[in-house]
């Protein structure tokens, strides 16, 4: 069973509330209504599961695993 980085989960977590506070201050920013916020926000975040999923799918395979 190959065994993550002990920092990767909370540095996901960062980045998560990093993507909600810029996009909170953006909406603010730019005078966007607020509702559209929850969208924004989402959309961010499936674009960074997408990529995540996508680069993931590249690495090579443990070969100490077999």
């Amino acid at each position: 069973m190959a065994r993550r980085c002990a920092g990767t989960g909370l540095m996901l977590a960062g980045a998560i509330v990093a993507i909600v506070g810029l996009a909170v201050a953006m909406m603010h920013a730019l005078h966007i209504p607020g509702y559209w916020t929850t969208l924004a926000v989402g959309i961010a975040l499936l674009a960074g599961g997408a990529m995540r999923a996508v680069a993931g799918g590249r690495r090579k395979p443990d070969a100490a695993a077999s």
